[in-house]
Formats: C-alpha cells, sequence, structure tokens
C-alpha cells in the first residue's frame, strides 16, 4: 500500500493507522531503540509515535514530504522526549551545591559571566567525558543508561563524572566566577 493510500486512509479514519502501523512499525522500532536503551522504553516511544501520528493526521502533507519520513521525525520526537522523561525519573540534576560552591543568580550579569565559564570549560573537555557529562547533566541520564550507551561500567561513568565536576569547579574558580 503506497504512502499516499495510507495518509487518505488517516484522513478519512478509514482503517490508516492500522495500515500505518503495519507498515512502520519496524523502522519506528528501529529509530526509538537508537536513542533509548530499554525495550519497554522503547515500545512505549513506538505506541506514542502512532498516537502522534493519529492526533495530527489531518496536517500530513504528502506534498511537501513522505508519509515515511513524517513517521520517522514522529519516532524521533517521540524518543527523544522518552529519554528526558526516563533521565529526569532517575537522576538529580546538577546543583550548585554539588560543587560545593554557593552561587548568587540574583544578578544576571553574573549569572551570564558564569554561564560563559561554564560553557567553555564543558566545551573544553575531552571526548567521551564531554557527552557523558552532557547527558547526565544535561539530558538527565542515569549513570546506568549512559554507561550502556557508551559500553562503559557504572564506575567508570561515576569516576568521569566526579572528575569531571572537580575540573568543572577548579575552571569556575579560576575563571572568575561570581560567587
Amino acid at each position: 500500500m503506497s504512502d499516499d493510500e495510507i495518509a487518505k486512509m488517516l484522513v478519512n479514519d478509514n482503517g490508516g493507522l492500522e495500515a500505518a502501523k503495519e507498515k512502520y512499525t519496524p523502522l519506528v522500532m528501529k529509530i526509538c531503540k537508537g536513542f533509548l536503551f530499554s525495550d519497554n522504553d522503547a515500545e512505549e516511544a513506538c505506541a506514542d509515535c502512532f498516537i502522534r501520528l493519529w492526533k495530527t493526521r489531518r496536517q500530513i502533507d504528502t506534498a511537501k514530504s513522505s508519509l515515511k519520513t513524517y513517521i520517522c521525525m514522529l519516532a524521533r520526537h517521540a524518543a527523544i522526549d522518552k529519554a528526558r522523561a526516563v533521565g529526569k525519573t532517575e537522576t538529580e540534576t546538577l546543583e550548585d551545591n554539588d560543587l560545593g560552591i554557593d552561587v548568587d543568580y540574583e544578578d544576571e550579569a553574573a549569572k551570564r559571566i558564569n554561564m560563559q565559564v561554564i560553557a567553555k570549560c564543558v566545551s573544553s573537555m575531552s571526548s567521551p567525558a564531554r557527552e557523558i557529562f552532557i547527558d547526565r547533566y544535561y539530558f538527565q541520564m542515569s549513570v546506568k543508561t549512559i554507561a550502556d550507551r557508551y559500553d562503559l561500567k557504572p564506575k567508570k561513568v561515576e569516576n568521569t563524572l566526579a572528575r569531571e565536576k572537580k575540573r568543572l569547579k577548579e575552571a569556575l574558580l579560576k575563571g572568575g566566577i561570581i560567587i
């Protein structure tokens, strides 16, 4: 069945969702597994993708892009949203007191300077330490998820994070952080 036929069936509420699931579930699962390490999470993201497809079925314009491209975009967004949700429930955020310093963010100028120092420090981290640090404190992924992603032991990830937090603290203090 062609994408145009499936899109028309979706708009007319005539079995289009089932046809899209039958044709694209393997592709959507592959995309979701690229972002998620748990099969259950990937299945939930896949289901979310098709729910989004159903909710936006009247916005599909196969003249602009194919249905396949549209579904791939929905799958990617669903997987990223699921990864963030999983990360938020399993992790802590990086707090200033984790670094052992107290920062006064009342002053916007000080905040701007501090953020520039942080960005410079994080960008100067070596790979994969930078990616591990960003995954943990920006995307809020769990240590176990990060360890699985980079094929490392969780202890190695924890040691990398501790080392990079220490370097960040030193850079902040050296870089003129306004406390």
